[in-house]
């Protein structure tokens, strides 16, 4: 593995990632090449566990939340699903724990508020990353280098806040992301309609082909099912929580979806011809613009 020296102001020396995941896991292998930075992660799965034990770059593993809270890190990085974040916030703050906390759930009110209420120097970010498949195993600090990254800032935590932003902002470009900050409330508004929303279109996609065609279509189908579907095999028990945390906002955008589909609706009904290509056409050249 190749090792990098780190900048004398380093922002963090020691980093504690809680949660092993996909994103946990990748966020602490990218961190793994450089020297000085101190390294220790919690998970409750005991094969991740058991694997992390055998990982000499982990100071400490634990499959323990409230020995992971006592931990001495001056960076406690949640990368457990929504409502365990927020429950390792509300530990957080029952223990008073005074350094920097962040999470990298994909919606951030609900930990927001949290932190808020628990008095932690605290400020959300998420890595705009992430695969089909999850868990541990299928990490990789690639996933994390050079992505998209979002802080989300909350005026309400008061002028302390602002270095705590800067040093997480500095950390993660150490791994050459691109950084952009925008609020919490923000971010759920604009991640629902570009993520959670494609994720339950996808899933309802395939449960559409499931109820109408069952598992007897699948030897059948090509490219645009496999590509347009992709996002619904993910594992649901983290899309679950993701897409109730930010039940809001989904609700209006499946409204806004319905709307469009019904439009479709009635076109197909009235043999609309120019008026399906109208629509298309302007879909069309909208998409294209996506990188």
């Amino acid at each position: 593995m190749p090792r990098f020296k780190l900048p004398p102001k380093l922002p963090f020396r020691s980093i504690g990632v809680a949660g092993l995941g996909l994103i946990g896991g990748s966020i602490a292998k990218a961190f793994w090449p450089f020297d000085g930075l101190e390294l220790s992660v919690f998970d409750k799965d005991p094969q991740t566990v058991s694997q992390a034990k055998k990982i000499k770059r982990f100071k400490r593993v634990t499959d323990d939340p409230e020995e992971y809270a006592q931990w001495p890190m001056d960076l406690a990085y949640l990368c457990l699903p929504v409502a365990h974040n927020v429950a390792m916030i509300r530990r957080l703050g029952q223990i008073k724990f005074k350094n920097a906390v962040t999470e990298s759930g994909s919606s951030k009110t609900s930990a927001n508020e949290a932190a808020l209420e628990e008095g932690l120097n605290f400020c959300g970010s998420h890595p705009i990353a992430g695969k089909e498949v999850a868990g541990f195993a299928h990490s990789t600090a690639d996933l994390i280098r050079q992505c998209l990254f979002i802080i989300t800032p909350d005026p309400r935590f008061g002028p302390s806040q602002t270095p705590l932003v800067a040093k997480i902002k500095a950390l993660h470009e150490l791994l050459g992301c691109r950084i952009r900050l925008m609020s919490p409330a923000e971010h759920d508004q604009l991640y629902a309609l570009v993520s959670h929303l494609p994720y339950l279109t996808a899933s309802a996609l395939a449960g559409t082909a499931l109820r109408e065609g069952g598992p007897e279509v699948l030897p059948w189908v090509g490219t645009g099912f496999k590509d347009t579907t992709r996002v619904g095999a993910s594992p649901p028990a983290k899309w679950v929580e993701v897409v109730m945390d930010n039940a809001q906002n989904l609700a209006h955008d499946l409204e806004a979806l319905m709307k469009v589909l019904s439009q479709m609706r009635d076109i197909l009904a009235n043999r609309d011809y120019e008026g399906m290509m109208a629509l298309l056409e302007e879909i069309s050249a909208f998409r294209r613009l996506v990188n």
